[in-house]
């Protein structure tokens, strides 16, 4: 009588075979994450800029979220500008920040806050902003003195051979290294 089946051999070569096959692919599909984090995180930041040269249209001046730098972190300002951008709370409801009241007076919704602008609920940073890749590191440049400029002298927060000269316009973002990670690639709206 004889039987069909695998014998241990044949088992373990197919395993192996299995084996080389995620291991070629798995950097692959990491570097289309990455990439999908990085296009992901750019769209977010046109979208934020969009909104920004709106409330300017509109009000006159780009919105600081109460801080007196051309450079402020958005962690520290989550509420703020949620409530400015949107003229709403995270939940929905009506503003109630003072600054934002006071900036966006008619409460004009310039930016629709979704889902995906936060970090997921079993993360680190569950509930605030993040960027595609979850990082809560997002900074805001504002041109504050509005003659259409900015002096990469005022964006120290960057390394100095990501530093441009300047920026010709009003509004940029970027999102800083966390974890001074050297593999980190960092996310520039002006790029």
């Amino acid at each position: 009588m004889k039987r069909c089946g695998f014998t241990m051999i044949e088992l373990l070569v197919v395993l192996a075979v299995i084996a080389i096959l995620v291991g070629i692919m798995l950097p692959v599909v990491s570097g289309v994450l990455a990439r999908s984090a990085t296009h992901k995180t750019q769209s977010q930041f046109a979208q934020y800029a969009i909104a920004y040269e709106s409330f300017k249209a509109d009000y006159g001046f780009y919105p600081s979220m109460g801080m007196d730098e051309s450079v402020f972190g958005l962690a520290r300002n989550n509420p703020v500008f949620i409530q400015t951008l949107s003229g709403r709370r995270k939940d929905g409801s009506r503003a109630d920040h003072g600054y934002a009241l006071r900036s966006n007076q008619r409460l004009i919704r310039y930016y629709t806050f979704g889902p995906s602008d936060f970090g997921l609920e079993d993360t680190a940073y569950a509930g605030e902003l993040v960027d595609g890749f979850g990082n809560p590191n997002v900074y805001v440049v504002i041109d504050r003195d509005r003659n259409g400029v900015i002096e990469g002298s005022t964006l120290s927060g960057l390394p100095e051979e990501l530093r441009p000269d300047r920026l010709n316009g009003g509004v940029f973002f970027y999102s800083s290294n966390a974890s001074n990670n050297p593999d980190w690639e960092w996310v520039l709206s002006w790029e």
